[in-house]
């Protein structure tokens, strides 16, 4: 069976069978995260996250550490989730695997989320300022 097609029915099994619920509380947790961190970033006065990542090459190594800071306990949480989603529904067990759902289902809503939330902050409070220097 080609690879893509391997890759495709697995995600699919895994989001139809046991622990399938995880699809939707794992992103929701990246997003939750997100939001904390943009409004924090926007606190600091920081660029937002994903541009910020993308542009900046001294502080890359910074905006990585703090993203593995928010993400490393539910990350491991949804590591070891999809270690026991693959057991119960392949009977194997793919590491590799299990860290990139891991990095898809999290990294990817809390980079959108931190970035999205810094934007949206930011303009609203350069819009109160606005109004008081009226």
């Amino acid at each position: 069976m080609p690879l893509p097609i391997s890759i495709a029915e697995g995600i699919i099994e895994r989001v139809a069978g046991p622990m399938g619920l995880r699809f939707v509380f794992q992103p929701l947790i990246g997003l939750l995260l997100g939001v904390r961190d943009g409004y924090q970033d926007t606190k600091k006065g920081e660029p937002p996250f994903i541009f910020d990542l993308i542009a900046d090459r001294e502080g890359r190594r910074a905006k990585l550490a703090s993203l593995f800071k928010s993400l490393s306990r539910a990350g491991v949480v949804a590591i070891l989730l999809d270690i026991i989603a693959q057991h119960l529904i392949f009977d194997q067990v793919r590491i590799t695997s299990a860290i990139l759902i891991a990095v898809i289902i999290l990294a990817v809503p809390y980079s959108l989320a931190r970035a999205v939330t810094n934007r949206i902050v930011t303009k609203r409070n350069s819009q109160k300022l606005d109004r008081k220097s009226i």
